[in-house]
């Protein structure tokens, strides 16, 4: 029996718990714990917290219909919903001490980047079947040669341009608070800069909404262009 513990705890101390791997499962777990709570007793007398939950869920409803169409508005608004959420709580996961943003690692923002531009084709392809090639040759059709190769550097930059935009503010707020809340100014400084750290925080989690939102608005629409 000790030799089988020792073998046990041997093969896991190898295994190392990244921050960038405890924070998405536990920012994951507390949006789960909320809509539980928030949604297992529906009323048409709402909670304060069931009122909490609808008055964001139909603030971003508004929000992403007015980008993606009110047509196809009931079909992602969750789904863009869970995205906008989830960054803006890992962009703040940083202000908190002793936590680390994930979206501040580089995979964990590419991550992302890579489930919308593999969602944004699924989408496209879905809605539009083998004619959503189309969308990448272009119009006029003798212009093809010339266009596909463009559309396809277009649709590869997409992703890149996600991850370095999210990855590169994030990053850089992190860096910069904690060389001048600890290094620099440990007393004067760290108010405002978190201050600007959550107003970033959001910004960035609206951009890369936003740019989802419209990538798969391309996709879903790619033949009325």
């Amino acid at each position: 029996m000790e030799e089988l513990e020792a073998k046990f705890f041997y093969f896991f101390s190898f295994i190392h718990v990244s921050p960038g791997i405890v924070v998405p499962w536990f920012l994951t777990g507390v949006f789960v714990a909320i809509v539980w709570l928030g949604t297992r007793n529906l009323s048409l007398v709402p909670s304060p917290l069931q009122n909490v939950l609808e008055w964001v869920y139909e603030s971003l409803a508004t929000f992403i219909g007015g980008i993606i169409g009110e047509k196809h508005a009931d079909e992602f608004t969750p789904f863009f919903t869970t995205i906008f959420l989830y960054i803006l709580c890992a962009n703040l996961a940083g202000v908190i001490p002793g936590l680390k943003s994930p979206t501040s690692l580089f995979p964990n923002c590419l991550t992302l980047a890579l489930i919308i531009f593999f969602l944004t084709h699924y989408i496209g392809f879905k809605h539009h079947g083998i004619g959503y090639l189309k969308h990448f040759w272009g119009e006029p059709f003798w212009m093809g040669p010339l266009m596909l190769p463009i559309h396809i550097i277009g649709e590869l930059a997409r992703p890149m341009s996600l991850t370095f935009r999210l990855f590169g503010n994030i990053f850089g707020e992190d860096v910069v608070v904690i060389v001048l809340s600890v290094a620099i100014f440990p007393l004067l400084v760290p108010v405002p800069m978190l201050c600007l750290q959550i107003f970033t925080g959001l910004i960035q989690a609206l951009v890369f909404t936003t740019l989802s939102c419209i990538y798969i608005k391309g996709a879903v629409g790619s033949d009325e262009h």
